[in-house]
């Protein structure tokens, strides 16, 4: 079911000047920049591709949510790997039936006009995997 490491998602203290560092010393072109709502929380997210894969920087104000808690807990650094699969709604029904845990209930929209679910971390030694579908 999965197609590929679709991004690298990476948690920022400091939006611009995370930006910029990609841009400037890596020498990344900024594909896009977005404001995703995640369970009630705004983050901004942008995107810098390398081939087939992308390095997703996520920022966000709020003070409690997924990312305000991780960077609070842990600071920031790679948070999540995102797989693309083709079947998300499938997918995820499989994988409930075998009893993995998930970050919630649910596929939810994503980025990008995405569809997305989010294995607990501890199903991956701690990381967040993230699934996505992606729609054209």
């Amino acid at each position: 079911m999965i197609k590929k490491l679709e991004h690298v998602g990476v948690l920022v203290k400091d939006f611009e000047s995370s930006v910029m560092r990609f841009e400037k010393t890596l020498g990344l072109k900024l594909a896009d920049i977005e404001s995703v709502d995640v369970q009630g929380v705004t983050n901004k997210v942008a995107f810098f591709p390398i081939g087939d894969t992308e390095i997703e920087l996520i920022y966000t104000t709020a003070t409690t949510g997924l990312v305000a808690d991780y960077i609070r807990e842990r600071g920031e650094g790679i948070h999540h790997l995102a797989f693309e699969v083709t079947d998300i709604d499938k997918y995820y029904e499989e994988l409930k039936e075998r009893g993995v845990k998930f970050l919630w209930d649910g596929v939810v929209p994503g980025s990008r006009g995405t569809r997305v679910f989010f294995f607990a971390p501890e199903e991956f030694n701690g990381v967040y995997v993230e699934i996505l579908e992606k729609y054209d």
